[in-house]
């Protein structure tokens, strides 16, 4: 086994090694370099535990709260530059008017109701015209040909019974 594939397993070995194939543990076995970083990487790793066992959150101060606040009351009563900011400004902190939300969710709705059925119903009317939209008419005797050959082995069997061999013979011709 190649030492590079080992990188893979590392983290296994360091946090469930029962998870690790036999193959990979046999050739930490035999591979001293391996080994050795995985030692390595196991000492780092307690270490770096340690550390954080001891290290404490600090505590915000008493006055977060009021000036956070403050810097929200401020934000919200500056005014935006172009009209583009004023309205993402509104959906960011709020107008003080609810009800259009909804308003605007429904505008949505029917919007993409809308351009979806008008999507559907172009695609349908492309299979009923052409590609460049205009009708395809076929001439009688086309579309007499199309028949045929899609009732092509019907009307061989008619034939063979109007032969009066019952079919058999026009049967074992195909």
């Amino acid at each position: 086994m190649r030492c590079q594939r080992i990188e893979r397993w590392m983290p296994d070995l360091i946090f469930d090694a029962g998870r690790v194939p036999a193959s990979v543990q046999r050739h930490l076995r035999t591979c001293a370099a391996c080994g050795e970083r995985l030692a390595r990487v196991q000492a780092e790793m307690c270490s770096t535990q340690s550390l954080l066992d001891v290290w404490t959150a600090p505590e915000p101060s008493p006055y977060f709260d009021v000036r956070m606040n403050a810097r929200l009351h401020a934000a919200r009563q500056e005014t935006p530059a172009g009209w583009m900011e004023q309205l993402r400004q509104r959906f960011v902190y709020g107008n003080g008017t609810p009800h259009l939300r909804p308003a605007m969710a429904a505008a949505l709705a029917l919007v993409m109701i809308v351009g979806g059925g008008s999507y559907a119903g172009f695609f349908a009317m492309r299979g009923i015209h052409g590609a460049a939209g205009q009708q395809q008419t076929a001439s009688a005797a086309v579309r007499d040909l199309q028949i045929l050959d899609a009732n092509d082995q019907t009307i061989q069997q008619l034939n063979a019974f109007e032969d009066g061999d019952g079919g058999g013979a026009a049967a074992q011709g195909q």
